[in-house]
């Protein structure tokens, strides 16, 4: 994020939940009518133009590049909400979001129903949703920035209990982060989670995507850093936290959608799940 302006790749991902959700992804079932709720107007005529070339059948690289969006999205999603999922069965009552962006876990799962969830974001990004929520009900927005407060701190104020387990999702977050200021953050959520808390952290590894680097820099939201699966559980080890589970996207297809999606691409996409 740059500056005072909302998040251009929450939009963006949220433009790619909406093009799963109008079916455009090879994950069965994937529904996400939050997603539509947030975005743009100028990323709602973008989405029925796509919808309507796809519904006629339209062959073209651009509907093509749509299909594969909504595909790495899904089923990054999909592999988060399982995640989720679990850490709630297993007994988490709290669910902080960090980075929240434009997610609609908080309206569009039944499974948090009487958790408590907490968006945390900087203001520029909260406010700008906001404005796009007469359509859902509230939620407990957590406003922060780093420059000026820390992690604790904000959360301590809109009752986050440390003695509670908690899931924490960071999703789409650590790539854009230093490695000094992700250990740092790291350390916060480990001192606020109690036994039997669950983090899960999407990250990248190293890779060639030369095109995807060149326009995240370019909306002035450049991806910075990148970890091997055994680096970032070495950092998650450090502070306390177990990696269960550390999966890529050629994973999340064969789970999710049967092998079927085209996310090559996406392959160096991964997403960890850990336990204190």
């Amino acid at each position: 994020m740059k500056g005072e302006r909302p998040s251009r790749t929450a939009h963006f991902v949220a433009h790619g939940r909406a093009l799963a959700d109008a079916g455009l992804s090879h994950v069965p079932d994937f529904h996400d009518p939050t997603a539509r709720v947030f975005l743009s107007e100028k990323g709602k005529r973008s989405l029925a133009k796509t919808e309507h070339a796809a519904r006629e059948g339209t062959r073209g690289i651009g509907v093509e590049m749509a299909r594969v969006m909504a595909d790495m999205i899904a089923l990054r999603t999909a592999a988060i909400d399982t995640a989720v999922r679990d850490a709630i069965a297993g007994g988490a009552t709290q669910l902080v979001i960090l980075g929240a962006g434009y997610d609609g876990r908080a309206w569009r799962m039944p499974e948090l129903a009487g958790v408590k969830v907490f968006e945390v974001d900087h203001p520029a990004t909260q406010g700008e949703k906001r404005t796009r929520l007469a359509e859902l009900p509230p939620a407990s927005f957590v406003p922060i920035d780093f420059k000026l407060e820390s992690l604790g701190t904000v959360l301590d104020r809109a009752g986050h209990n440390r003695s509670s387990p908690t899931c924490w999702i960071w999703e789409g977050v650590v790539m854009y982060l230093t490695r000094d200021v992700m250990r740092a953050t790291l350390a916060g959520i480990a001192g606020r989670s109690a036994p039997g808390s669950t983090l899960i952290v999407n990250y990248h590894t190293v890779h060639r995507r030369f095109f995807a680097r060149l326009m995240f820099r370019l909306i002035g939201e450049p991806q910075i850093s990148a970890w091997t699966p055994e680096e970032m559980a070495a950092d998650l080890r450090s502070v306390g936290f177990a990696v269960r589970e550390d999966s890529a996207m050629a994973d999340w297809n064969d789970r999710f959608a049967q092998g079927m999606a085209k996310v090559e691409r996406g392959s160096y996409m991964r997403i960890a799940i850990a336990r204190t």
